[in-house]
């Protein structure tokens, strides 16, 4: 009797995926990450998006969990920067608070899946399920995987000849491995064109590494460079950029300013990795003429040969004016959908005085201008009245006055020379040989000029104003609501010039100027409201921008800033790990030329003043019940350390009787032992002080926050007594009424 034998299952043991879990609670870590490790799945965690990237380029992951609010960078920066680096990645947004808008935008970047907290372990496990067939049908599927570039939308705009024959050459670098020079004026797109380059060469997956050598000394430089090692003291061994990029490429941004020992260096190192089998490609840049610098031996001719002596030329806007409107449009489409807003038209009249303007900041002074209309103007149509006015400047009364402003051509001819000589000064920071070296002049016609034209050159910045301030980067900081009690943050980011301070919704992308005009209650904190978007409990961070006079950001908060300890300290750090940028554009201050009072002044009475004085100074006084009793402070804002020290530490404060009233509304449900100093009728219940008189320190700090809603610094005495932010408002209100403050 035959017997048939049973058929063989074939199973397939399929490797469960490595999850990367970034989170920046230990408590979330913990919990979801052993709920996965008892399920099989190797866990890979971290809590930032820096580290998170270190752990995707260095080792296996499959699948990422990845928490919206993040220190350092956001959720959505984290997941742009995983993005750009593999494609293929999938990543799964978590927040506690999620909104619809976010989701989509977070879909849009690439997001898997969005999911809001709390959530199961049968969801994640789920989702990993998902993902898992996702792939499997992508690996059936897909033959070879095509080089993705960071963002589709880097392209190089325009249809003249000088564009179309710098197009032309990209095409010839493309296909080689050859270093490559770019020169041209700030702003003209010397940086694109590299990435333009890199990402469209065989080696698109490898990394390019930004260095500007403007931003570190020549020994910074070389270490930065070529590392550093001390056999003595191996703990402060450093790799070089040079070596830790291998394999990748660099682009050196302002290659001319670099010594010429250093140029050696870095010619020999160039040679030396020519030779190697993962060898580094170089891309460099200068605003200088690079074959001139050879000539005057600023560049040496060792380094110089290390290039491709194809040397691209990147032409100013001011040469090619047809492309002018093509860019214009470009940049309409990509900061609308970048900020989420309607995509947006340009009136004629409005773009005559566009095409017309000579752009002396080109092609990156055109996109800051578009972006800050995109952010700040609401309608869908863009009207004269929409442009900067630096740029529509002396055609806004009309073409007539434009040209009939001025009696002979002579006359013409001096103003415009005047006014070309004084934009070069100032962009050499007035100095005389180097600006006569631009002009083409030499220096004692330079100075004929100055005097003949009547210019007054004065060291630093003329009196009551200053250079206008944004940040170098984005940065997130996260926290907990003061009165809603959930975990937020905020995301900051730098502005074009002439923006001012905006508030915007993390999940709508509606933005609210700082500014007198959209405060909407005083009422324990001020918050601003505009439409349907509120901004809640500005006034701390707002005192640090005042400041650290930072003039041009944006801020994206889920409805109210986060509390983080009581005081300002935080957001102190936040300010200075992002660094200061100063802008081509002034900012005047307010001058207070006469004395305002709001309040009946009377030492039981609570009243402010405000008068004329050489300094920003603020003298307060507090007079509370034990155990708080009597305090006054005066403070004078000398520079940004002095507030940080004396100001920014105080925290907020309150009676035990007032945080009762205060959950009766349904508020204070973030006060938390340690961001509050909590008082009751006999003593501070919860914390040490800071300083014995920190309570008083801390009216200063609402006070300074509350007076840069006037969107400008102050120059004034101020004496307020027992005052809120209520009062520091009505004063506000009353400056606006008697000073032409915009």
């Amino acid at each position: 009797m035959r017997t048939t034998a049973a058929p063989v299952k074939r199973i397939e043991i399929v490797k469960k995926p490595t999850v990367l879990l970034i989170d920046d609670e230990e408590s979330i870590r913990k919990s979801l990450g052993g709920s996965l490790e008892d399920e099989g799945y190797a866990l890979v965690t971290a809590q930032d998006g820096a580290s998170a990237l270190d752990i995707i380029k260095t080792q296996p992951v499959d699948i990422v969990f990845l928490d919206i609010w993040l220190p350092g960078m956001d959720g959505l920066e984290t997941l742009k920067a995983i993005k750009d680096y593999n494609p293929l990645l999938e990543v799964i947004i978590m927040t506690g608070h999620g909104t619809v808008n976010t989701a989509v935008q977070a879909i849009k970047m690439g997001a898997f899946e969005f999911l809001e907290k709390p959530f199961s372990l049968d969801t994640i496990i789920e989702i990993i399920r998902k993902v898992q067939e996702k792939r499997q049908i992508t690996l059936q599927t897909m033959r070879y995987s095509k080089s993705i570039r960071p963002d589709n939308r880097d392209v190089l705009v325009g249809e003249s000849q000088v564009i179309a024959h710098v197009r032309e050459m990209l095409s010839q670098f493309d296909s080689t491995d050859d270093n490559v020079l770019i020169q041209g004026e700030s702003g003209t797109g010397k940086e694109l064109v590299a990435r333009l380059i890199h990402y469209a060469s065989r080696h698109t997956y490898r990394p390019l590494i930004k260095f500007n050598c403007v931003d570190f000394n020549q020994d910074e430089i070389e270490r930065e460079l070529f590392g550093y090692h001390d056999d003595t003291h191996p703990a402060l061994n450093k790799d070089g950029i040079l070596n830790t990029t291998s394999g990748g490429a660099l682009f050196i941004s302002a290659i001319d300013v670099l010594q010429s020992a250093i140029q050696k260096r870095l010619a020999q190192h160039l040679k030396a990795s020519g030779q190697q089998h993962q060898r580094l490609r170089v891309f460099a840049s200068s605003i200088k003429d690079l074959r001139e610098e050879l000539k005057q031996r600023q560049m040496s001719e060792e380094l110089f040969s290390c290039f491709n002596p194809e040397i691209i030329c990147m032409p100013p806007l001011r040469k090619r004016g047809g492309d002018i409107a093509l860019l214009l449009r470009h940049f309409l489409t990509y900061y609308c959908e970048e900020h989420g807003q309607k995509d947006k038209m340009i009136e004629d009249e409005a773009l005559e005085i566009l095409t017309q303007y000579d752009w002396p900041g080109n092609v990156k002074e055109l996109k800051n201008m578009v972006e800050k209309i995109v952010v700040s103007m609401p309608t869908t149509s863009i009207t004269v009245n929409d442009i900067p006015r630096s740029v529509r400047s002396d055609r806004e009364s009309g073409i007539e006055k434009y040209y009939v402003r001025y009696n002979s051509l002579n006359e013409a001819e001096d103003a415009w020379k005047k006014d070309y000589i004084l934009y070069h000064l100032r962009r050499n920071n007035r100095n005389i040989a180097e600006t006569a070296k631009y002009l083409q002049i030499d220096e004692v016609t330079l100075l004929d000029y100055i005097k003949r034209y009547g210019i007054v050159l004065v060291s630093g910045k003329k009196a009551y104003h200053h250079a206008q301030r944004t940040l170098k980067r984005s940065m997130v900081l996260s926290g907990r609501g003061l009165h809603s009690g959930i975990k937020t943050g905020l995301i900051i980011s730098p502005l074009p010039p002439n923006s001012g301070i905006l508030f915007g919704n993390i999940s709508d992308g509606e933005t609210i100027p700082a500014h007198v005009d959209f405060i909407e209650s005083t009422e324990y904190a001020t918050s601003l409201k505009k439409g349907t978007s509120r901004a809640s409990t500005i006034e701390h961070f707002l005192a640090v921008l005042h400041a650290y006079r930072i003039t041009n950001l944006l801020i994206k908060i889920n409805n109210e800033v986060p509390i983080m300890d009581g005081s300002a300290v935080d957001f102190c750090q936040l300010i200075e790990d992002a660094e200061i940028e100063e802008q081509d554009a002034t900012i005047e201050e307010i001058v207070i030329s006469e004395r305002y009072t709001v309040g009946e002044v009377d030492s039981d009475k609570k009243y402010m003043i405000i008068e004329p004085s050489e300094r920003f100074i603020i003298h307060y006084t507090l007079n509370y019940p034990r155990p708080v009793g009597r305090q006054e402070y005066t403070f004078m804002l000398d520079n940004e350390q002095a507030f940080k020290q004396e100001i920014a530490p105080a925290r907020t404060f309150g009676f035990l009787k007032d945080i009762e009233a205060l959950e009766k509304k349904g508020l204070a449900s973030g006060g938390r032992l340690n961001n509050f100093i909590l008082i009751d009728d006999e003593k501070i219940i919860n914390t040490e002080l800071r300083f014995p008189d920190e309570f008083v320190r801390h009216k200063i700090l609402d006070l300074m926050g509350d007076l840069y809603l006037l969107g400008r610094p102050i120059r004034g005495k101020i004496t307020a007594n027992m005052t809120g932010h209520t009062h520091n408002c009505s004063m506000l209100r009353l400056l606006r009424e008697n000073i032409q403050i915009n």
